[in-house]
């Protein structure tokens, strides 16, 4: 025999379902969400950079290079600071170098 439930009042329910939803979606979404934290007061040097004809990133990033720092993490760099998700570049783009102190 099945025991069945009866609301008695629909409109507490309702609000109980939605709250129980709204509230398990925000906590996946603040799982899920990988932000970053930027600091108004925390200022990063950076050097402009126009691309010219035959500049890839490798030797933009060979150029700027600091003693003692990989290339390819200069170039992720370079492509973090700038917003990029490729390595793509083209003739009369301006890239911001990141300067190290």
């Amino acid at each position: 025999m099945k025991k069945r439930y009866k609301i008695i009042n629909k409109t507490r329910f309702y609000s109980f379902i939605t709250s129980v939803c709204v509230i398990l979606l925000l906590v996946i979404f603040n799982l899920l969400t990988t932000n970053k934290v930027h600091s108004s007061v925390y200022e990063v040097k950076y050097k402009e950079v126009q691309v010219t004809e035959g500049d890839t990133l490798w030797t933009i990033a060979m150029n700027h290079l600091p003693n003692n720092t990989d290339i390819r993490k200069m170039i992720y760099n370079i492509k973090e600071f700038n917003d990029m998700s490729s390595s793509y570049i083209y003739p009369g783009n301006v890239i911001k170098i990141p300067m190290n102190n």
